[in-house]
């Protein structure tokens, strides 16, 4: 477990470096799901080296992006993260994403948002983290309500996909609500 910082029996997460840029360009390149937008983004491979280092040099962070990778073989297989933190108020917005369609839909992002989550509030002592999921992108929404977020709110007209704007959704999830959520 390369510099692991929360792991579970099969993943962990360890904090995404600059070496990852090029792993990741040719990773989006190659992306098939349309709800994904970084898989249409043109990038190469300094453009992201550059924007991790802008990412991560903020002391405290800004931002905090995390390499999801299986424990059996180190493969980094996602990104989960913890950005926009407000250390004042310790609140931040959380996003995450699989590489490869063939991971999706097996637990391992539930489970890697479990990660994420133990890390948000346990470990960061956060108080609320929220996530944006675009009107279109049910499949986020479902996992959100499963991990025990609750709907905060729309955004009008937030995203552009497919030919049309469509609304979006911001939901929160409070420590004490995961806790016990946890518990049970």
């Amino acid at each position: 477990m390369r510099n692991a910082v929360i792991a579970s029996d099969r993943l962990y997460l360890r904090l995404i470096e600059r070496d990852d840029a090029a792993f990741m360009v040719e990773t989006f390149a190659g992306e098939t799901e349309t709800a994904y937008g970084h898989g249409r983004m043109p990038t190469s491979a300094l453009a992201l080296e550059r924007f991790i280092e802008e990412r991560t040099r903020h002391v405290p962070p800004e931002e905090l992006p995390f390499g999801l990778c299986r424990r059996s073989d180190d493969a980094l297989i996602g990104i989960f993260s913890l950005r926009d933190i407000d250390w004042v108020n310790r609140t931040a917005e959380t996003g995450s994403g699989l590489f490869h369609a063939a991971d999706r839909g097996h637990g391992i992002g539930t489970e890697a948002k479990h990660l994420l989550l133990a890390y948000a509030f346990d470990v960061l002592h956060l108080h609320a983290v929220r996530s944006h999921v675009a009107g279109w992108n049910a499949r986020s929404a479902a996992a959100l309500r499963k991990q025990g977020y609750r709907l905060a709110g729309h955004e009008l007209c937030d995203e552009f996909h497919d030919g049309a704007y469509h609304d979006g959704t911001v939901w929160v999830l409070i420590a004490r609500d995961w806790r016990a959520l946890r518990a049970t």
